[in-house]
């Protein structure tokens, strides 16, 4: 009978593997990367989505107050002074300052995901050539051995 999956490995490459939870211990700390990695992967698209829509809105935001200060003007009333809406300018600019320092944080975290995938990648193949030449150091020995054997 299988259980039920925990919640968190409910998706992904765990999922697709049909792992057990009894089974867990012999995931390989590669697949529990690759879903950590995919995760990751994934809050950034999300992150990357609402920052798209805090600009939009923000876009909006300031043709409304363009068209407000227009209407504002065209009626002899009064409308905050430039200096006011500079402070506001740079208030939002701060905003947006501190959205792509978010952003820039989120890359450099993917590119190190990326690196340390490479190296797991890389240590995986180096073991397995490091395999593959000792089997072939010991086969020959014992082909070399063989040989006269087989001769007699």
């Amino acid at each position: 009978m299988r259980l039920p999956l925990p919640r968190h490995i409910g998706s992904g490459i765990l999922a697709d593997m049909n792992t057990d939870p009894l089974d867990a211990g012999h995931v390989s700390a590669d697949a529990v990367a690759d879903e950590r990695e995919r995760q990751a992967d994934e809050r950034q698209r999300v992150a990357d989505e609402r920052e798209r829509q805090a600009d939009d809105r923000e876009q909006r935001l300031a043709a409304w107050e363009t068209r407000l200060d227009t209407q504002a003007r065209a009626q002899n009333r009064a409308i905050p002074s430039h200096r006011q809406r500079s402070y506001e300018a740079i208030e939002r600019a701060r905003g947006l300052v501190e959205a792509s320092r978010e952003r820039l944080d989120r890359n450099a975290a993917a590119l190190r995901r990326a690196d340390a995938r490479d190296e797991r990648e890389q240590r995986i193949v180096d073991g397995e050539a490091a395999d593959t030449r000792q089997r072939q150091a010991d086969e020959r020995p014992s082909a070399q051995q063989s040989a006269p054997e087989d001769r007699a």
